[in-house]
């Protein structure tokens, strides 16, 4: 009976730790993007593929190029 109980506790103990660690990593992958310039996950991945995943800026400065001429091309 007290070997059940200390096994419960033990596990309980092992998931406890493990949700403070991924607690711990997805905070600070959460601070490196917002230091990054990104708002969100997906624009993250898109500047990756587009060849922008050394330079987040230029993703970001290409991305409002291409917002204004869709907005200019819209107004026309």
């Amino acid at each position: 009976m007290i070997g059940r109980i200390l096994v419960g506790l033990t596990a309980s103990a092992l998931a406890g730790f493990l949700l403070l660690v991924l607690i711990g990593l997805w905070d600070g992958y959460e601070r490196e993007t917002k230091a990054l310039g990104f708002s969100e996950i997906y624009e993250r991945y898109l500047a990756s593929q587009a060849g922008f995943a050394d330079d987040p800026k230029a993703y970001r400065v290409a991305v409002e190029r291409a917002d204004v001429r869709e907005t200019a091309a819209i107004e026309e």
